[in-house]
């Protein structure tokens, strides 16, 4: 209050002070009247009102015509207009002064809020332009108009390129008129509505009644607004970004001035767009990579729901879908809903899981698509199923995404969002890239669950197998031992005296019933080394003994063939840890093999000595050798060497396997070298047992 006093204490003391210099030089020059006094004090008026403002010039007006009396009329003092001309030329100096102090007040104001605007504009300009955050951008933008215009509805759409329209990005209501009205609903192409001209033409617009505007255009449901609208399209380094909009209840509200505010405004915001739209770039594709790397470290143990809820939330992480359903191929041949989710997902909008045949997703298997955008108008081209997705409430734009793995289409991905989205051919690329990762993690997960399953399947079809030939080996040893008994007998004569042909015919049995029973003994050793039902008997044994006993019981075969049997052992005992009988199993069947492989009579060397703490046998042969591809399979259960010089040579492919399984469970190796029509040479080596 003093303040303002003291502003109008000079301008009153200012023409006071100015009358009585200009009284001082009238009577300087002996003149009664100042003709100019008129003039200079309409001057110094405008000049009170440029510094002091408005009020402390009206008062220095009143003084003016308090002192008029002395210096610019005659001195009659108390207003003694002598003329009608003076006291029009005193109303004219009054008028006068009076426009002038409304002339300079208006453009003292225009000017402070010029300045005021501008300094808001450096304030908020370099933070505009620095942050790397769109939605922050936006946020920065509304705030940073509303203190240098005061408008009633802030709108900022942004360019989908894809789409070619003007989607709604931004929305600031601050009157009634615009908070009944879902603005974000409505797109706008080039040309359509007065932001839509404006981004069509790159220039800005200032409408004074957008009512009475045929070009306006406003949401489904709202009447005509009585108000000023000024739209500036956002554009840097020739590129569209999208149109800045304000409203302002009232016609002529908005004024050039604020156009030219909102055109800087405008440029400092296309510019902030273009570097955040390059940070989110950069975001983006390390998103995506990041993505991709966890899927594809996916865990091989981890649960098929954890692998497909982390399949959809590395959708929704990248894209920001409110909305999001992931189907995938199941064992029907249908498309099974394996995840739902979203920002925004409602539990009671869930999906139901409708099961769909392929025939229902055949325009998104098509090889040739690679991604769908939907028309969030309705789209017509899409399936009834598909149809519903996009038009649940609230849902206003969506993209289908398949995922293939090879030629294989193994399901597909579905993303909706509650506002209309842009979706650059970079941000499809980025889901495309997480749609062919994910299909091959699904696609290996398939792979390996089929894989298991038919592991599994091969396991239970070898267990059985073996108890069955456990079963077979235990029902043949019954019989077989009855068998041989009564052989024995007749071959002893208990029975009674035979005729020579009888003799030789049980000669044959007797050797054929041996067989048999080296066989089964074989089959029952086999299926208790699988089961492990039966651990080996481990005692200290001298290789030597098993050795020669295995000798002795093959010497019958090698003369009857006139072969010949080479032993070399050590003088010393080779002892090992292990168990005798299986030992010996498996001399014989090294020795069974060496003789039945042999095409003219056997030569066999047997070598059996200690070689750095092991103890190493060797059993050689000069038969038809093995073939190099064969040598990887020899050990294996059930394999026969495919050779025809063996067409003839009996056997059941498991003599080699047990050896094997024997050796290695006494914590020892066997290989072999061998080269066709030159013979074998298989070698044990076993741990020599501890004193």
């Amino acid at each position: 209050m003093v303040r303002r006093g003291l502003s109008y204490a000079a301008a009153v003391g200012a023409v006071f002070a100015l009358a009585a210099a200009l009284g001082l030089a009238a009577w300087a020059l002996r003149i009664d009247r100042i003709e100019t006094f008129l003039l200079v004090f309409v001057l110094l008026s405008g000049g009170i009102a440029w510094r002091l403002g408005r009020g402390p010039a009206v008062g220095a007006t009143v003084a003016f015509a308090l002192v008029a009396d002395y210096f610019f009329l005659g001195p009659h003092f108390g207003f003694g207009l002598s003329t009608v001309s003076d006291a029009v030329r005193l109303i004219t100096g009054v008028l006068a002064a009076a426009a002038v102090i409304q002339f300079v007040h208006v453009s003292r104001g225009r000017q402070l809020l010029l300045e005021k605007r501008k300094d808001l504009l450096q304030d908020v300009s370099p933070r505009i332009i620095q942050s790397l955050n769109a939605d922050e951008v936006l946020s920065m933008v509304a705030e940073a108009t509303l203190r240098v215009i005061d408008y009633q509805h802030f709108r900022l759409y942004r360019w989908d390129e894809p789409s070619e329209r003007l989607v709604l990005v931004k929305s600031v209501a601050r009157a009634d008129a615009y908070r009944g009205a879902d603005w974000y609903t409505m797109t706008l192409g080039l040309g359509e509505g007065i932001t839509g001209v404006a981004a069509k033409t790159r220039r800005p617009l200032l409408v004074p009644d957008a009512s009475q505007d045929p070009r306006m255009v406003y949401p489904a449901g709202t009447i005509p607004i009585e108000e000023s609208i000024l739209s500036v399209p956002m554009v840097t380094r020739d590129r569209l970004f999208g149109a800045l909009s304000l409203a302002r209840l009232g016609a002529a509200s908005l004024t050039i001035e604020d156009l030219r505010v909102m055109e800087s405004i405008a440029a400092q915001t296309a510019l902030a767009l273009a570097n955040a739209e390059q940070y989110a770039e950069a975001e983006q594709t390390i998103k995506a990579l990041t993505t991709i790397d966890a899927l594809q470290s996916t865990e091989v143990a981890a649960p098929d729901t954890e692998i497909e809820e982390r399949i959809l939330q590395g959708f929704i992480d990248l894209s920001q879908a409110d909305l999001a359903t992931l189907r995938v191929l199941r064992g029907d041949g249908r498309y099974h809903i394996a995840a739902t989710g979203g920002r925004q997902w409602p539990s009671d909008e869930a999906p139901v899981d409708e099961s769909l045949p392929a025939a229902q997703i055949a325009w998104l298997a098509d090889p040739r698509v690679t991604s769908y955008v939907a028309d969030p108008r309705g789209d017509q081209k899409l399936p009834e199923w598909a149809r519903r997705e996009t038009q649940l409430p609230g849902v206003n734009a969506s993209v289908f995404l398949p995922m293939r793995a090879g030629q294989r289409f193994v399901g597909f991905v579905a993303l909706h969002w509650r506002r209309p989205r842009w979706n650059r051919p970079e941000q499809l690329g980025r889901l495309q890239l997480v749609a062919a990762q994910a299909a091959i993690a699904l696609d290996t997960r398939q792979a390996l669950e089929r894989e298991r399953s038919r592991a599994e399947a091969l396991a239970e079809l070898e267990r059985e197998r073996r108890e069955f030939m456990q079963i077979a080996s235990h029902e043949l040893r019954t019989p077989l031992t009855v068998i041989r008994g009564y052989a024995s007998l007749l071959e002893e004569g208990s029975l009674g005296p035979m005729p020579p042909m009888a003799e030789q015919a049980l000669h044959t049995l007797m050797d054929k019933s041996s067989e048999m029973r080296v066989q089964v003994e074989r089959m029952l050793l086999l299926a208790r080394l699988e089961d492990g039902a039966a651990p080996p008997q481990l005692a200290p044994v001298d290789l030597r003994k098993v050795v020669k006993d295995a000798l002795n019981r093959v010497q019958p075969q090698v003369r009857l063939r006139q072969g010949r049997l080479d032993l070399k052992l050590a003088d010393s005992p080779l002892m090992v840890m292990g168990d005798s009988e299986r030992l010996s199993s498996a001399m014989d069947n090294l020795l069974q093999n060496a003789v039945k492989f042999s095409p003219g009579p056997p030569d066999i060397e047997v070598v059996g000595d200690r070689q750095d703490g092991r103890v190493r046998l060797v059993v050689k042969d000069h038969g038809i050798g093995i073939p190099q591809e064969a040598r990887s399979h020899l050990f294996e259960k059930f394999y026969r060497v495919n050779n025809p010089q063996l067409q003839n040579a009996t056997g059941t492919g498991i003599g080699l396997y047990l050896v094997r399984q024997v050796v290695e469970s006494l914590g020892g190796r066997v290989e072999v070298e061998s080269q066709p029509g030159n013979g074998s040479a298989f070698e044990i080596e076993l741990p020599v047992a501890q004193d």
